[in-house]
């Protein structure tokens, strides 16, 4: 089959690549237990009453939550309940489940021996929080009766609290000269000196992010009655700041927020509490939430001028000239440029990796085609494996091309074929559907019958299977295979979900090579939307698919980033925190700062043929982009001779 017949196919079958649908994700798979009671007040109950239960949940922790709550109440005023045993308080408790419920008159005894409590957090009233000697006489003595009723090895912390609005009208503002500032100062000093005092050595910074959090376009707008927080970016600050400060795990990224916060919010409450842990004691500035994200621009004239990486220059300068230099030293660059600062480095293909034909029916489509179905183990002991369906044409001659691509739903939805296997109870948890996808409901945009007439076999794998298109703290697809001990989710430059599915394809084509009705020499791949990232990745990878074909792949795919024309780095961050690794998140409104372009991802599958396709209409996915990727490097490349690549 020549170059010319293999790239006319692909146009036809571009019409049966646009699948938008997903099935939405349930919470993610509880896997680690933390139990955290909280001593405090209101502003305890704004730190941990909403989001840190749902917060955990999402990255697959189950954090079973105490608030032991009095309206204002002091340390002086804990430890005289404390020596009386006066049952005093509220009893706030948000169970495993996530189900809360409040009791009357509980004492602190009661509340330390409910659960065996792993942290326990005690504050000062806030009028009182950023003066020093309000701890000494009082601290000292809750944190003995504390730690003589919980668990060896339990943690006792204190809580940072904030400083009022400056706006605030609460008449403890005057201990401060009415001054956010001085009061912030003041809780930031106080608090360090008390817990040196009495040698706790954990601090949650809430006032921290909070002051963080000011400094963004949110500006003093983080309460809701000048010294409380909002019920929405201010109670998630906090949250994320208690979460990261137990965990230890980065929330920039987190896949939880309250129902109905923005991208931009979110962004600035994870930005600030990140930097809390990071920094406690100093507000960080966030320059670049100066202002909420930009909106899509759509107008030519509004493209910011830029200047294009030259593909054929190395990072010492040097100019390649010839296609040995690019094999040898120029491709090698971009790759681990791309792999290190966008998709995230992939682990190599395990060992353990083997293949099992589940079925094999010579009978399918009416006789058209041989449908096989194929385990892709990635384990020895087999618990992690993904399935390839394919269809094979029955008139052949010997070995034949192959198109491979992801789909949207399942293997199951391509076609109304009943043979095609529904993945197993165990899958279907796996990949959090609430409900099964009907069988064959996406088979109008997979005209399989038409492709096997042509001589063409087809092969698809659902990403899910891989790694759910949705960030559950990449717990549930192959990410964790790569782990090392006490790992949970990938370091900055490690891959995201689309390098996952791209190496899980590099993985299937280790299979193609032992299939004997597959020439493995002339395997196309191919994708749509995201599906058209992760094709164009896994042919920058892998040298042995014998042609890409993407379709509007848009940001992170063919269109070039420093246009900034619809889809943006920021916008699919933002969105889609799982795709990319996180180093990307550099580069959000700061394309300019690139060290590569998409025109060097498309200059990565030369020789071989590359079919970019774009919807005219899909603005988001800027086609002029697009089409310009796909033009710069083919005038590089002709630079270097044809007869080189041979």
């Amino acid at each position: 089959m020549n170059r010319t017949k293999l790239q006319r196919l692909a146009v036809v079958c571009l019409a049966w690549l646009i699948n938008f649908s997903v099935v939405l994700p349930m919470a993610a798979t509880e896997k680690d237990t933390l139990r955290v009671l909280a001593i405090g007040n209101s502003f305890s109950q704004d730190a941990v009453e909403q989001n840190l239960h749902e917060l955990g949940k999402s990255v697959g922790y189950t954090i079973i939550i105490g608030n032991m709550y009095i309206g204002g109440c002091s340390l002086e005023r804990h430890v005289r309940n404390a020596r009386n045993d006066a049952p005093a308080y509220v009893y706030c408790k948000i169970n495993a489940e996530g189900e809360k419920t409040k009791t009357d008159s509980v004492s602190l005894a009661r509340a330390l021996v409910d659960e065996p409590w792993d942290y326990v957090s005690m504050q000062q009233a806030s009028p009182l929080s950023g003066i020093y000697e309000s701890y000494t006489a009082f601290l000292p003595e809750l944190k003995d009766y504390v730690a003589q009723r919980t668990p060896e090895g339990a943690v006792l912390m204190l809580h940072q609290t904030w400083a009022y609005a400056a706006h605030s009208t609460h008449s403890g503002f005057k201990n401060y000269d009415s001054d956010q500032q001085q009061m912030y100062s003041s809780i930031v000093s106080a608090v360090k000196r008390a817990a040196q005092l009495v040698g706790i050595s954990k601090i949650i910074p809430t006032g921290t992010a909070i002051q963080n959090a000011r400094t963004s376009y949110i500006g003093d707008h983080m309460d809701r009655d000048g010294y409380h927080l909002d019920l929405q970016i201010g109670r998630y600050t906090a949250a994320c700041t208690w979460l990261e400060a137990l965990t230890g795990q980065n929330v920039i990224g987190m896949p939880y927020a309250p129902k109905g916060m923005n991208y931009d919010d979110r962004e600035v409450a994870q930005t600030a509490a990140h930097a809390a842990i990071l920094c406690s004691d100093d507000v960080t500035d966030l320059a670049d939430l100066k202002q909420p994200a930009r909106r899509a621009n759509y107008d030519e004239t509004l493209v910011p001028v830029y200047t294009l990486p030259d593909v054929l220059k190395l990072k010492n300068g040097e100019k390649v000239t010839t296609a040995r230099q690019w094999m040898q030293k120029r491709r090698p660059e971009l790759l681990e440029l791309f792999a290190q600062e966008m998709f995230g480095k992939a682990p190599a293909h395990p060992r353990d990796m083997h293949f099992r034909l589940l079925s094999e029916d010579w009978s399918a489509l009416g006789g058209l085609a041989t449908r096989k179905e194929v385990n892709v183990y990635l384990t020895e002991d087999e618990k992690k494996y993904f399935t390839i369906l394919m269809y094979i044409p029955n008139r052949r001659k010997g070995r034949v091309p192959l198109f491979f691509g992801l789909n949207f739903k399942g293997n199951h939805t391509i076609n109304a074929d009943p043979g095609i296997s529904f993945p197993t109870p165990e899958k279907q948890a796996e990949f959090h559907w609430h409900q099964l996808p009907s069988r064959g409901v996406a088979a109008a945009r997979w005209p399989i019958e038409m492709l096997i007439k042509h001589g063409y076999a087809l092969a698809t794998i659902y990403r899910g299977d891989i790694d759910p298109d949705f960030d559950d703290g990449f717990r549930n697809g192959v990410h964790p295979l790569s782990y090392e001990k006490g790992q949970r989710r990938p370091a900055n430059d490690e891959w995201g979900t689309i390098a996952a599915w791209a190496w899980a394809m590099s993985c299937a084509m280790d299979y193609f090579q032992t299939d004997a009705d597959v020439d493995a020499s002339r395997v196309a791949v191919f994708g749509h939307s995201r599906h058209g990232k992760a094709a164009l990745w896994a042919g920058a990878i892998d040298t042995r698919f014998a042609m890409i074909i993407s379709n509007c792949s848009g940001c992170g795919g063919a269109a070039l980033s420093r246009r900034a024309f619809g889809e943006t780095v920021r916008a699919v961050n933002r969105q889609f925190t799982h795709w990319f690794c996180r180093n990307f998140w550099k580069y959000n409104d700061k394309e300019y700062l690139l060290p590569f372009d998409q025109h060097e991802l498309i200059a990565l599958l030369a020789p071989r043929p590359v079919y970019i396709a774009s919807a005219t209409e899909d603005h988001w996915a800027d086609p002029k982009g697009e089409f310009l990727s796909g033009y710069m490097p083919r005038q590089y490349i002709i630079c270097l001779g044809s007869r080189d690549w041979k």
